[in-house]
Formats: C-alpha cells, sequence, structure tokens
C-alpha cells in the first residue's frame, strides 16, 4: 500500500462524508455532485487495488495476504452499492447513505493499511 494514496482516500472519502452529511441536515436530496465525488473515491479504490495486487505479486505485504486481498475486492463495492441505494432514496436520507459509505471506506482502508504493516492483523 501506498500512504500517499491511503490518505488521499481517507480524506477525499471524509470530506464526501462531511457534505453529504451537510446535505442530509439542509433536507436535500442526492445529487449530481454526490455521485461525482463518489467517482473520485471509486477511481482512488481502483487505483488502490492495482498498486495493492502489483505490490503482492512483487512479494511485498502482509504474510498471509487473503484477508487484505478480501478488503481490497470488497472496497470496491462500497461506493457503487452507496451510490445506488442513495439514488433509490429520494428522501433527504439519501446523503445519509452516502455518510454511512464513505466512513466505511475510510475505516476499511486504516484496516487495510494495518494488515499490510503487521499492526494488528
Amino acid at each position: 500500500m501506498t500512504d500517499a494514496l491511503s490518505t488521499a482516500i481517507i480524506v477525499v472519502s471524509l470530506t464526501a462524508a462531511a457534505y453529504s452529511l451537510w446535505s442530509t441536515w439542509r433536507n436535500r436530496a442526492m445529487g449530481v455532485p454526490h455521485l461525482v465525488v463518489l467517482g473520485v473515491v471509486e477511481v482512488l479504490l481502483i487505483t488502490q487495488a492495482v498498486v495493492g495486487f502489483v505490490k503482492l505479486s512483487g512479494g511485498e505485504g502482509p504474510h498471509g495476504p487473503a484477508t487484505f486481498v478480501g478488503y481490497l475486492l470488497a472496497i470496491l463495492l462500497i461506493p457503487p452499492a452507496g451510490a445506488g441505494w442513495g439514488l433509490l432514496e429520494r428522501s433527504r436520507y439519501g446523503p445519509g447513505v452516502i455518510v454511512v459509505a464513505c466512513l466505511a471506506v475510510a475505516v476499511m482502508i486504516v484496516r487495510m493499511h494495518q494488515i499490510w504493516t503487521g499492526t494488528n492483523a
């Protein structure tokens, strides 16, 4: 894992969560800006997956990579699932789904970094 990329993903995810929380508080439905920021998060996650698999194939990373690979693949599903669910929920709680999705991405990135470095694995 690359520290700079992980940090970028966490910052973008938390910023998206804050924006979505603000939209929820203002009683607004999910819109195009929410989809754009989720798209940015997804592109960053795909980049993280490619980098992770390249480094794993080069012999870097955790000794037992199964958990890390599981996180690497599962995290790719969160932004699209959040976008779909948020679009279906046309009330103020659509952005609330995005808040939960973005917070989940940030937490999973932190956990992936712990697994990668062997801390609390």
